[in-house]
């Protein structure tokens, strides 16, 4: 049986179809089977679940305890729907000013800025007033006609990864505008499953599997020292089906698909994925990518960069810097699906 991990994030989706054998057991070896420690609930609006191999380490409680503790710190810390979190605060402040903001923020911003420079700007987390134009991320509104010219230009003078400065002794962020703003959606869900991941991991865990909002950290195996069975879903609307399916291990994954957040204004169906470089939603026909990697954090920033880059300048960019990524093109019925070199791996280690 297949359990169906399908999450609309802020901004951007990410759909993911982990597989796993069975509904509340998953079968070892093909033969004893070994209850796991299955737990899930609400957050950062959307949802998570973690599926622990090892029952007999640790209770239900005691991973729910350490789940939630990273949850909500990170929530307070840079969530833009809370007016009372760190990012808030520092959107709301003055120019020049040093902000002190928690270890944690800094890191996360510094990471930020530093795949927007190392993509070409493919990636930017100051984006969110162009966002909110075209009725996308925190307080948009549904927009009652396309962006003029005027409009476009004024958000994207508030916006660019230059106007941000990070410190980190003591931590603190700084901003060269006051129109500028952080908005860190593109790759806070994915620190905060590594973060969960690293507390699993202080518990004394070795073999588990952390999902929220359709990013993933895959640690261990699942059984029989096998990799974790990951399925990626098709880019269709209203569909639940694989599109390929990876093995992973002591990794992080994430898709990110253009095929499910849109807008539709004058008769035309605009992509949710904004190219920062433009203003513009994107018009390729690449519909979703995946990619993998050390960290989940890394996978969720990549993943939003490559799909705005397109189906060949972001394969060339995935090859050169050595990044394992699947690309999904095309419309309904006639798909087709491109690997890098560093994914194929992974396809063969889900045999």
């Amino acid at each position: 049986m297949f359990e169906i991990v399908a999450k609309r994030k802020s901004g951007r989706t990410a759909f993911m179809l982990a597989l796993i054998c069975g509904t509340a057991v998953l079968v070892a070896a093909c033969g004893k089977p070994a209850e796991p420690i299955q737990i899930g609930g609400p957050a950062q609006g959307t949802t998570y679940k973690i599926t622990v191999m090892e029952p007999g380490r640790v209770d239900a409680d005691a991973v729910r305890a350490a789940a939630r503790r990273v949850i909500d710190d990170i929530d307070r810390q840079m969530s833009t729907w809370r007016d009372d979190s760190e990012v808030s605060k520092f959107n709301a402040a003055k120019a020049d000013t040093w902000i002190p903001v928690s270890p944690a923020l800094a890191q996360v911003t510094q990471r930020a800025l530093a795949i927007g420079r190392d993509t070409g700007g493919a990636f930017d987390v100051t984006l969110g007033p162009i966002l909110r134009i075209w009725g996308f991320g925190a307080e948009a509104d549904a927009p009652q006609h396309l962006p003029t010219r005027a409009e476009l230009d004024a958000a994207r003078e508030k916006t660019g990864i230059g106007l941000i400065e990070v410190r980190s002794d003591p931590p603190a962020l700084r901003k060269k505008s006051a129109d500028a703003t952080l908005d860190l959606a593109g790759l806070a869900q994915g620190f905060t499953v590594d973060r969960i991941a690293a507390a699993l991991e202080k518990l004394g865990l070795s073999h588990f599997l952390v999902e929220l909002g359709g990013e993933l950290y895959a640690h261990g195996s699942k059984s029989d020292q096998r990799p974790w069975r990951i399925g990626v879903e098709k880019p269709e609307s209203g569909v639940r089906a694989i599109e390929r399916v990876v093995g992973l291990k002591n990794a992080g994954m994430t898709t990110s698909g253009d095929y499910r957040d849109y807008i539709e204004l004058d008769g035309h169906r605009f992509s949710h994925t904004i190219d920062p470089r433009t203003g513009r939603p994107v018009a390729h026909d690449l519909r979703a990518v995946t990619v993998i990697a050390a960290d989940a954090l890394t996978a969720d920033a990549m993943a939003t960069a490559l799909l705005v880059m397109g189906p060949q300048v972001g394969m060339r960019y995935a090859d050169k810097h050595e990044i394992a990524a699947l690309f999904v093109s095309g419309h309904e019925g006639a798909y087709t699906e491109e690997g890098s070199n560093a994914f194929k791996p992974y396809l063969k280690e889900a045999k």
